[in-house]
């Protein structure tokens, strides 16, 4: 196994936080200042040309009903799974799985976490699916690891070339 110097820093953060992030409500100043953050390499990002296919990412906890399961919003570390679901997908089969925000807007109207038809309303070709995460999350390790390499599988699929990010 190759060593992750960042999984082992998490790993040591992890057990002195869980006291703190188990309590109701969580005591997040007590932790998230030691919260270890990962290295990020920009000169991986890149300026699409002309042709702009946009993948539309939300940190809402949106999922696709009856189809899919909705986040672990209980958990303390959060859920580091994704869901994808077509951008097609009418708002009332969208509902959100995220305790860490007021969801009633969302639910009154979906586009103000996922913008679908204000983009399309301005001339931006979205990419064929929507990708959501649950933005309350702490076990970064499994979401840099393995959810942002799947989710960026399905972006390749969709050959996006720009991604609007929509944090909650």
């Amino acid at each position: 196994m190759i060593r992750n110097e960042y999984r082992e820093r998490w790993a040591r953060w992890l057990p002195s936080a869980l006291e703190a992030l188990a309590k109701d409500p969580p005591d997040f100043p007590a932790v998230m200042p030691a919260f270890p953050l990962p290295e990020i390499d920009r000169a991986a990002f890149t300026v699409p040309g002309s042709d702009l296919r946009v993948a539309l990412v939300s940190s809402s906890g949106a999922y696709e009903i009856p189809m899919q399961a909705p986040f672990s919003s209980p958990s303390i570390i959060g859920d580091a799974s994704f869901r994808s679901f077509e951008s097609s997908v009418p708002a009332d089969r969208i509902a959100f799985a995220h305790e860490h925000y007021d969801r009633s807007s969302a639910r009154r109207d979906a586009e103000c976490v996922l913008p679908r038809e204000t983009l399309r309303s301005i001339g931006v070709t979205l990419t064929p699916h929507v990708i959501s995460w649950s933005g309350y999350l702490l076990d970064w390790p499994t979401f840099l690891e393995a959810t942002i390499p799947q989710m960026l599988a399905r972006v390749r699929a969709d050959e996006a070339n720009a991604a609007l990010i929509v944090p909650i």
